[in-house]
This record gives structure tokens, C-alpha cells and sequence, in this order.
């Protein structure tokens, strides 16, 4: 059987409002930055140096993502991963669940990064979304890896491997906001990790304190479905007559 291809759904405004919010916040931001020549990012940016745990500027972990300077290209790139793979993800998940995702990933990409300043002596400033970015993708290409997606708008690519080239592309294009190659490293892998664990076991707020997540014994019965579902599938591909479905395999 041939699998099915998509690509990412365009989405209503009534069912995604909390793309549509961080969309508009990030369009302010944005534009009360270039009237006002950058100030608005060096409130909401977050610089990872040993002295900001005493700022007590513990808003920027949760701002960084929104500021992106006078750079209409980051604004624009940014802008279109939320839209796109961020209102497909609102769709399957609903909007709060979307929402800790979002925040969430941009508190892991910071702590990543912050843990090797000790040890590397170097201060990275984060702003725009970065590791999300990534995070983002990855999550799409964890929920349908072999959807089709028009890279650039015009090259059709799976999921999944855009999700590679969106983790190689935070990587090695944008080591200077990372401070380093492993900042870089450290930050953006263990984000798309998160995005993909978050994703593929469908933690909820319920499961982070140990509520409602499923049990071994529920995981495995549910794989053991999926393998005779599979099962099912290829036998049914082989059948050349209805009457021979039913018939046992024995020779």
C-alpha cells in the first residue's frame, strides 16, 4: 500500500487563536522595534551569562522568541514556521497543549545553551525563535513524517527530512547567535529531542506529575494493535481473491 501524502493544512483563525495571538505579538514587537531601532529586543531578549539568574529579568525566557532586531528575514522565516507547522500542531493538539509546547521549547533551548557557558566562556544572547524553530518541524515530521511539504514554496520535500535540514540549518547557519558550534549543538538537539518525546508520547500536563499518562501495560497493548493492524494491511495487499482473506496460512 502507497502512503498518503499531505501536506501541512492551511488553518482558520477560529481554530488556532493562540498561533494567531503569538503571530500578532510577534508582528508588534517587530514593528515597535524598527520605530524604535532595536530597544523593544534588549528588553525581551535573554543573554545567557552567570550573573542573569541575579537580573531578575526572568521574563526573557519567555519573550526571547518574539524579538528578532530590525531582521525581516528572521521576522518573516519565524512568522511562517508558526503559521504553518505551528497551526497544524494547534489543530492535533489543542491550544493550551500547543502553548506549554511553544514556551516550553524555548526554556529547554536556553538551559541547554546556559549549561556549557560555565565550561565553554562563551555568552550567547538568544532572540527569535531559534531552536524552536526546529523543534516545531520536528514535531510535525513526528506526527506525519511522510507528509509532503513545499520547501521554499516550490520543492517538495517529506516532513522528515525537512525536519533534518531545519535542525542542520539552526546548527551550522546560525552558530553565531549560539555562541558556539556546541551551544549550538547542545541547544537545538536537545530541543528537537523534547519536540520529538513530547510529541510521540503525548505528555500532557496531567502526565509531567504522573496523572493520566498511559502505563507500560497500556503502551504495549497499543503497539501490539499498530503490529496487527500492519499485519492486517499486508495481508490484505497480497490477497487475490475475497474468499482466500479468511483462510489460514498454513501450507
Amino acid at each position: 500500500m502507497r502512503p498518503r501524502w499531505s501536506t501541512p493544512s492551511y488553518t482558520a483563525r477560529g481554530e488556532t487563536p493562540a498561533v494567531y495571538v503569538l503571530l500578532a505579538i510577534m508582528a508588534i514587537v517587530f514593528l515597535m522595534d524598527w520605530l524604535m531601532h532595536g530597544v523593544v529586543t534588549g528588553l525581551l531578549w535573554w543573554p545567557l551569562t552567570p550573573n542573569w539568574f541575579g537580573s531578575f529579568l526572568y521574563w526573557q525566557p519567555f519573550t526571547y522568541q518574539f524579538a528578532h532586531g530590525t531582521s525581516f528575514f528572521g521576522f518573516l522565516a519565524d512568522a511562517l514556521v508558526l503559521f504553518f507547522f505551528g497551526g497544524s500542531l494547534e489543530r492535533a493538539w489543542g491550544s493550551g497543549r500547543f502553548l506549554f509546547f511553544f514556551f516550553a521549547c524555548g526554556i529547554v533551548a536556553g538551559l541547554s545553551a546556559m549549561a556549557l557557558v560555565p565550561i565553554l566562556h562563551v555568552y550567547p544572547v538568544f532572540y527569535s525563535m531559534l531552536a524552536t524553530f526546529a523543534a516545531m518541524v520536528v514535531a510535525f515530521a513526528t506526527l506525519d513524517p511522510r507528509a509532503t511539504v513545499l520547501f521554499s514554496m516550490f520543492i517538495p520535500i517529506q516532513a522528515r527530512w525537512l525536519a533534518v535540514f531545519s535542525i542542520a540549518w539552526q546548527i551550522f547557519g546560525m552558530t553565531g547567535i549560539y555562541g558556539s558550534p556546541a551551544t549550538a549543538v547542545a541547544s537545538v538537539g536537545i530541543t528537537s529531542l523534547f519536540a520529538y518525546y513530547f510529541t510521540a508520547s503525548r505528555i500532557s500536563f496531567g502526565s509531567l506529575f504522573g496523572r493520566g499518562a498511559p502505563s507500560m501495560r497500556e503502551r504495549m497493548e497499543r503497539w501490539r494493535q499498530k503490529r496487527r493492524w500492519r499485519e492486517w494491511q499486508r495481508r490484505v495487499s497480497r490477497v487475490e481473491r475475497p474468499e482466500d482473506l479468511f483462510k489460514d496460512n498454513k501450507k
